[in-house]
């Protein structure tokens, strides 16, 4: 079952209305559970991950582009392109070269880094995936959202399934995540 947050807010424009759908972190704003600068924060990273999302491509034709080439390698290619690496038909790997990555994609990944990352003892970048996976899901995901709750049961095995203190855990959690973010944006101190 699919599940969305709608609704209709009023736009620049005196009388109209538009529809919305919103993610969690829409809602948690709209609900004042997280402040403006951490709601921001959150907006921005959204921005940030769409411009790096590429639009979708297609894969081939349906035959009618005659002089063209192979639809079935495009894949390969935009691959290549992607990320500097061919694989021939047979199997064999080759690197052809890196790809300078653009601002921003640095400036995404600086602020993923930001929210969930760390240096290790050896000072190589860490992120932690799952803590990232569940940022951007928070972010970005408008049908099937995760829950406050089941984001507390996802970090932790504390709180039994009924318990109604593991969504205020959920909400710490998220927000920290977002503070985090919110400075490194600059958006507080």
């Amino acid at each position: 079952m699919i599940t969305r947050d709608i609704v209709e807010e009023q736009t620049a424009h005196a009388g109209v209305h538009r529809h919305r759908v919103l993610s969690l972190v829409d809602r948690l704003h709209k609900d004042k559970a997280i402040d403006f600068a951490q709601y921001a924060a959150a907006v921005q990273l959204r921005t940030l991950l769409m411009l790096e999302t590429p639009p979708s491509e297609g894969v081939s034709s349906y035959g009618g582009n005659v002089g063209h080439s192979d639809g079935a390698t495009k894949a390969d290619r935009l691959g290549q392109r992607l990320t500097g690496c061919w694989i021939t038909y047979d199997g064999k790997f080759s690197w052809v070269g890196h790809r300078r990555l653009s601002d921003a994609e640095r400036q995404l990944d600086a602020a993923l880094f930001a929210a969930v990352g760390c240096y290790d003892c050896a000072g190589q970048r860490r992120l932690n995936a799952r803590d990232g996976n569940l940022l951007l899901r928070v972010v970005t995901h408008t049908e099937d959202m995760p829950t406050l709750a089941g984001i507390a049961r996802q970090l932790t095995k504390f709180y039994k399934a009924d318990s109604k203190h593991a969504p205020a855990y959920g909400l710490s959690f998220i927000a920290t995540l977002l503070s985090r973010l919110a400075m490194h944006f600059g958006l507080a101190k």
